[in-house]
């Protein structure tokens, strides 16, 4: 496939986007784009001399652009991609140019549910350090680049390959690294079995005949979606599987990291420290560790990276700390995330003997109807709850949906006197100070803006 030197991104603000046009600049091509706000994502595209209009209008499509790019969440009514398409222009999605960026190197593509930013970063992370130069463009801001995207002059081309609207089908990396398979974007897929009929399709027709599968065996669905595609060349990890290829033993998890030793059948290739906390961590680092092992990395260079890793913004992010109190932001949006990523928080809780706050506002109406009783089972495990209203993203609310659904499913199990559900999100910082009376952790969850609310009680330390 081939595209024009003068590309338009429609959405650059976006992490994935902003990734795309950075490689895309540091290739030689005639990069602008627009977005709806001006962000700090924004603000660093311009700096790398990236021309960002502020506002979406028909206008910025001009006679001599080859290539306007969008993102699904951009809707068919865009001014922008209608005038693109009025002008006969090439009009290509998020995914399909990141498999033209990808195409031109060896690629290794991650993918998965749920971890998918962590291992790409940890992945990104092993192969800078041990001087490959990879190409990476990863679903949040790392901090090794300062930024989601970088355009090395290494063999390797690193990228996320997000599932949602079934992107993922227009990826054909050289090396499938899948994390799990949960239930996500069911607004899109309509059923779980939709979401393992499309991963079957991705691993019996995108991987080519030489491409690599590594896979978390632990992962019930993900295991049958392997049995049934039969893919040519598999690698496997697990904890509870031993007959995985690779496996963990000796596993400790401390409040801040984990160790654990590798083994390659049965035999050990080294213990591991990896400086970030959570049983789902160890599954990332794993898949990380045996991406780098097949392509031949020097163990002494995984170590290191993983040893002092820094994971990408918003990933058990920690905010403030003090005597008295510790703010962490996660991206956690799905039950089973905010599961994990409360137990790791757990553990920190306990070793401080502080109260345990989660503050949660939920990403999309569809999402949260689906899910709204496991919401409310997972944030349980803290020991109080914030809810904000519903960050809506794309999302048209037809069905009046409101985070009302999840707060009268967690009163039941915690009592209206553990619970608060505010309508503002500026109203979340105060109404946290009162319940701040003992030593406490609050920990903000959510893939929308809850992230201001853990600015509001300091800058970052980490």
């Amino acid at each position: 496939m081939e595209t024009g030197k003068k590309i338009f991104f429609i959405g650059i603000g976006g992490v994935g986007m902003s990734a795309l046009a950075i490689i895309l600049r540091a290739r030689g091509y005639d990069v602008s784009g627009s977005d709806r706000y001006e962000s700090d994502m924004t603000v660093r595209l311009r700096d790398r001399g990236i021309n960002v209009l502020i506002g979406h209008d028909a206008a910025n499509i001009t006679d001599d652009m080859d290539t306007v790019v969008y993102t699904n969440a951009v809707s068919q009514d865009n001014p922008e991609l209608q005038r693109a398409m009025e002008l006969g222009k090439k009009v290509m999605e998020r995914a399909a140019m990141l498999q033209y960026v990808g195409s031109s190197k060896y690629s290794i593509g991650i993918s998965g549910t749920h971890g998918k930013t962590t291992t790409t970063s940890m992945v990104s992370r092993i192969f800078l350090h041990a001087g490959l130069e990879p190409s990476l463009a990863v679903g949040g801001v790392l901090p090794e680049i300062q930024g989601s995207g970088y355009e090395g002059n290494g063999k390797y081309c690193i990228y996320e390959a997000c599932e949602a609207f079934a992107s993922i089908m227009h990826l054909h990396p050289d090396v499938a690294v899948i994390t799990n398979i949960d239930g996500d974007h069911l607004d899109y897929y309509g059923s779980m079995e939709n979401i393992r009929k499309m991963f079957v399709r991705y691993l019996q027709e995108n991987i080519p005949p030489h491409g690599i599968v590594i896979y978390n065996l632990d992962d019930r669905n993900l295991r049958n979606v392997v049995k049934i595609a039969e893919p040519r060349n598999t690698i496997s990890i697990g904890v509870r599987h031993k007959e995985a290829d690779f496996t963990a033993d000796n596993i400790e998890l401390d409040s801040y990291s984990s160790t654990f030793t590798v083994k390659h059948h049965g035999k050990s290739i080294g213990e591991y420290f990896i400086n970030v906390p959570g049983m789902h961590n160890v599954y990332n680092s794993m898949l990380a560790i045996v991406t780098a092992y097949i392509n031949g990395l020097p163990a002494d260079k995984v170590r290191e990276s993983l040893a002092s890793f820094r994971n990408a913004n918003r990933r058990f992010q920690v905010k403030h700390t003090d005597e008295h109190l510790t703010v962490i932001d996660d991206y956690a949006h799905h039950p089973s995330e905010i599961r994990a990523t409360l137990s790791a928080a757990r553990k920190l809780s306990d070793k401080q003997n502080a109260q345990l706050i989660a503050v949660f506002q939920p990403h999309l109406y569809s999402r949260t109807e689906h899910f709204y009783m496991d919401f409310a089972k997972s944030l349980a495990e803290a020991d109080r709850v914030v809810l904000t209203e519903i960050y809506a993203a794309r999302e048209e609310n037809i069905h009046n949906i409101s985070t009302k659904i999840i707060y009268d499913e967690i009163i039941k199990i915690m009592g209206e006197e553990n619970v608060l559900y505010l309508k503002d999100l500026d109203e979340a910082a105060e109404a946290l100070r009162p319940l701040l009376d003992s030593d406490s952790i609050v920990i903000t969850l959510g893939a929308g803006d809850v992230w201001k609310v853990s600015e509001m009680f300091g800058h970052s330390c980490a």
